[in-house]
């Protein structure tokens, strides 16, 4: 495994001369997640930079309050873990009753627990087939002993097996880039594998975190993995070969599905776990607080 992103390997000439993608561009978890759902979707969004020509979802002013929502609840354990009062941040969710709900939860069962510090909203980079590869972490949290634990908020009403996160690549590139880009947090060499853990806290299902541990082995498939992912978006060297997905359920709640001729109606964000609305980190770009469906 790389453990040196300061040292970014050189390209070799025919990626430099034939891939679509710009020379700074930088992969993140999110961009990744839109190519395995659909190369389609990855060429719009991150290549030719398309807006968006159809809603995400309906009712499209709830699912916007509902976005909204999260995105305050992140700011809030933002805050929470950069020293603001907790009677303070408390009186910031006043007046959205949802929004009390969560945070009351939140405190109740204090899912961080002890530790030597914490480090939030904090971004990192390394880098994935000689490209930068970036991620905002909504939690880092140093444990007494040197071993560290990432936090992802999800404010989504449905909670998605275990099975479908641990497919995520979200699940893949935290862990993986702390393990490699993580120098700063210790103050010499980054956390090994084995010394990390990764954890999704449910606002709404507050008792039921998903918990998934890291190890060598993990740091090396996922390796593999994202090198392999990397190596088919720069083989397309055409746009024809960004095709539209076949499985027509990542397009019920994406933005692109009219240009490409999948349906101009949204689904309905209560139509049950084909959709969970997301935010994502306060910092992140877009492509990682756009995370539609598992």
């Amino acid at each position: 495994m790389n453990t040196s992103p300061n040292s970014t390997p050189e390209r070799s000439a025919s990626e430099n001369s034939t891939s679509l993608l710009p020379e700074d561009f930088q992969f993140s978890q999110g961009s990744l997640q839109d190519f395995d759902d659909c190369p389609r979707r990855f060429l719009l969004r991150h290549i030719e930079g398309r807006p968006y020509p159809a809603p995400e979802a309906e009712p499209i002013r709830e699912n916007e309050r509902r976005k909204e929502r999260g995105v305050r609840f992140h700011e809030l354990l933002c805050q929470e873990h950069s020293g603001v009062p907790r009677e303070a941040v408390r009186r910031q969710a006043s007046g959205d009753e949802k929004l009390e709900v969560w945070w009351d939860q939140y405190v109740h069962r204090e899912p961080v627990g002890e530790t030597n510090r914490t480090y939030a909203e904090i971004s990192l980079e390394g880098e994935v087939a000689g490209y930068p590869l970036i991620a905002t972490y909504d939690l880092i949290a140093e444990r007494p002993g040197g071993t560290f634990e990432i936090f992802d908020w999800k404010t989504a009403r449905y909670k998605p097996d275990r099975g479908q996160l641990a497919s995520r690549l979200q699940t893949k590139v935290y862990p993986y880039l702390l393990a490699q880009a993580g120098a700063g947090l210790t103050g010499g060499e980054p956390p090994r594998p084995e010394q990390i853990k990764m954890t999704y806290w449910f606002a709404e299902h507050p008792d039921n975190p998903e918990t998934f541990e890291y190890s060598d082995y993990n740091a090396e498939v996922d390796e593999e993995d994202l090198q392999d992912q990397v190596g088919k978006i720069l083989a397309r060297t055409e746009r024809a070969h960004f095709e539209k997905t076949e499985d027509r359920t990542h397009c019920k709640f994406c933005t692109y599905r009219s240009h490409c001729g999948r349906g101009a109606q949204a689904g309905n964000i209560d139509d049950g776990e084909t959709y969970l609305e997301e935010t994502g980190s306060t910092q992140a770009d877009l492509d990682d607080v756009e995370e539609i469906e598992f």
